[in-house]
């Protein structure tokens, strides 16, 4: 099967640069694969699990917490402003962030305290926010861990 560069890329280091026979991600319009002569664009990435389909049939897992895909014809770059490969979960303590922030929301009432309306976001309202945000991150760090599946369980 014919292969293309591929890396993955935080501001601190680099985590992956293969040759790669797909790259398979979730951006803000749904879940993308992408396969040699893709193309070109530029998409916003979610949190969420980075798999790079290496040329000898292996799998790279990785954690990206946001940031963006660009696809050329013969490279794919993930840009992301945290990311793990799957060796370098602690799952111990992505278990605990995840029971910490999962308590947070039922504490905060898991729902949206604003209306929504002009009155603009609350206190209330980016607490909550940020503990759903938390919760996704320890989530994500799980299933690129092999621990829970993408739905939490």
């Amino acid at each position: 099967m014919a292969t293309f560069a591929a890396s993955l890329v935080t501001p601190e280091r680099v985590l992956l640069e293969e040759e790669v026979q797909t790259v398979f991600l979730r951006t803000d319009v749904g879940d993308s694969a992408y396969m040699p002569g893709h193309t070109p664009l530029i998409g916003a990435l979610v949190p969420g699990l980075v798999r790079f389909q290496l040329e000898d049939g292996t799998e790279e897992r990785a954690a990206v917490h946001g940031g963006f895909v660009q696809v050329e014809h013969d490279h794919v770059t993930v840009l992301a402003p945290i990311a793990e490969r799957a060796q370098e979960i602690d799952v111990g303590r992505a278990r605990r962030a995840l029971d910490a922030a999962t308590q947070l929301v039922t504490e905060l009432g898991g729902t949206r305290a604003g209306t929504g309306d002009a009155g603009g976001e609350t206190e209330a309202d980016r607490a909550l926010s940020d503990a759903e945000a938390a919760q996704r991150r320890a989530e994500v760090r799980l299933e690129v861990a092999g621990v829970i599946d993408s739905r939490g369980s």
